[in-house]
């Protein structure tokens, strides 16, 4: 198929960022230009964009797959403000349930509650003790369960992370460092068809929002059931394999022996929690628990050990890292392996790089380290009064996020959502980041588009398959109703998206 598409076309491409025109064939950016270079070319279909505005297809570079697939057919309660909103919703959905049938409940923060708690284990049982109860936190760790969840998942109160009362029963809520283990158990139990109907909802959600490729983040066995089913979905996926034990070969094992991951698969590891878990690993104490410090998962052996085996199979490293002393721990690993195994280009990646101190930015940046950021956790945990995580950490909420500080010593950083824990709206994204409440540490219009397509790219080693719209790149396009470039920022998350391309085909058409 040879297509022509005329439009007001921003290529991302620092040598030819404007065109009027592109020439697409089989699926592929075979040249731009300007309107008339073309007339004299043998054409198949002529797409006219001539009043609106395109871009490279945005990438997300960090999505929760399995949780959220089973997330987005749960309840919805992000917009309940009390406890008693929160039940009401669940009671809604238990009458429509068959008995034995999990509800899973998404978008719940404690912290956005009047009464600043989750509900407790006895009012949940008084919903229903025939169906197992689930509430998970927005950030995915805490969680709280009824009854009969505790009595499904066998939770044993000895486990680290399982809530007791005073008579060691399970109070039904889960922490740090459990939240992670359980949600692979529960994971376990979902159907290779559960799996991938989960996934098409996340895939057809993502094309709505202009998102062609996305970093998908799971475990081995969940990536290869995606791998095998790509056939059903739209968007290109990167595999961003999670592991369940960094003390343990056996996933990264898995990986090199397979043809179809081995040196292009991101291998994953958590360092630390969250700071709604207060599990975020932090220097200092947190706000009002003096002997609260979160917690680190792996010691810098263990975590060492992992690193080096991943590096030396010429693979990428990702980990996750959110408080302060987490993302140190992260980057002196990261300069041991590097010190004694230097590797130019390795692009290891620290996920959300959240809170980090200046000294922080400056070693990621000494070290070549990626990084994979969310600017809608601005909006959605920090907030844009900055109030969000100042009860966890005080005034040091007004050092997270600080993308102006990390653009400028040269850090390569790509745009995810961490999806469910905020939207899968990269238009939105772009705009919170360029309203940071700290106004010393907003980026431009063109730094945002790029985390989110060119930047992006370079996060999976994809920079010379996507992320920017000039020859040999595929053809993965956004079609915008308006220029984002003369909206008033405040608008651009509104700009309509009018149609999103993939390999030169339409997977969406906003109607």
């Amino acid at each position: 198929m040879k297509t022509l598409v005329y439009g007001n076309i921003y290529t991302m491409d620092n040598l030819q960022p404007f065109a009027e025109a592109m020439y697409i064939e089989d699926g592929t950016v075979k040249a731009i230009g300007s309107r008339n270079q073309f007339a004299d070319q043998d054409i198949d279909q002529v797409l006219d964009y001539s009043g609106q505005f395109i871009f490279p297809g945005f990438i997300d570079t960090h999505i929760h797959t399995c949780p959220c697939g089973i997330l987005m057919k749960g309840v919805q309660v992000h917009k309940e403000t009390t406890v008693a909103g929160v039940l009401e919703a669940i009671e809604k959905r238990a009458k429509t349930e068959p008995e034995g049938q999990w509800i899973f409940v998404a978008g719940f923060q404690d912290k956005n509650m009047k009464e600043k708690r989750f509900p407790n284990l006895e009012e949940l049982d008084r919903i229903t003790t025939s169906n197992p109860i689930m509430i998970v936190h927005n950030d995915l760790h805490p969680y709280m369960c009824n009854t009969c969840a505790v009595e499904q998942l066998q939770l044993d109160p000895d486990i680290d992370g399982v809530v007791t009362d005073e008579n060691n029963k399970p109070t039904g809520m889960i922490v740090d460092p459990y939240c992670m283990p359980l949600m692979e158990k529960i994971i376990q139990t979902v159907s290779k068809e559960e799996l991938v109907d989960g996934y098409r909802k996340i895939d057809e959600y993502a094309v709505s929002n202009g998102v062609t490729t996305v970093f998908t983040k799971d475990y081995y066995p969940i990536q290869r059931i995606l791998w095998e089913n790509r056939d059903q979905f739209k968007t290109t996926t990167h595999p961003m394999v999670r592991v369940s034990d960094c003390t343990s070969e056996e996933d990264i094992l898995s990986v090199v022996e397979d043809p179809d991951f081995a040196k292009r698969a991101t291998m994953c590891i958590f360092a630390d929690g969250a700071f709604d878990g207060w599990s975020a690993s932090v220097i200092d104490p947190y706000e009002g628990r003096p002997y609260s410090f979160g917690m680190l998962y792996y010691t810098d052996e263990e975590m060492y050990s992992f690193v080096e085996r991943v590096h030396l199979e010429g693979l990428q490293a990702s980990v996750h890292a959110i408080g302060d002393n987490a993302i140190d721990q992260v980057l002196r690993v990261y300069e041991k392996v590097l010190t004694k195994y230097p590797r130019a280009d390795h692009r290891h990646r620290i996920e959300h790089f959240e809170c980090p101190t200046g000294r922080a930015i400056v070693k990621a940046a000494e070290l070549g380290v990626a990084l994979g950021m969310q600017p809608l956790l601005l909006e959605v945990c920090e907030g844009m009064d900055m109030e969000g995580y100042r009860c966890f950490i005080g005034d040091r909420v007004e050092k997270c996020s600080p993308f102006r500080s990390i653009l400028d010593m040269g850090i390569l950083v790509g745009g995810g959502s961490d999806f469910s824990v905020t939207e899968m709206k990269p238009l939105r994204a772009i705009m919170i980041g360029m309203q940071h409440p700290m106004p010393g540490e907003r980026f431009t219009l063109t730094e945002g588009l790029k985390m989110f397509t060119c930047d992006a790219a370079k996060l999976g080693f994809m920079e010379n398959r996507k992320g920017r719209l000039v020859p040999g790149m595929d053809a993965d396009f956004v079609v915008l109703a308006e220029n984002p470039y003369i909206t008033p920022t405040e608008e651009i998350a509104d700009i309509p998206i009018l149609e999103t391309y993939i390999a030169g085909c339409s997977v969406y058409e906003n109607n």
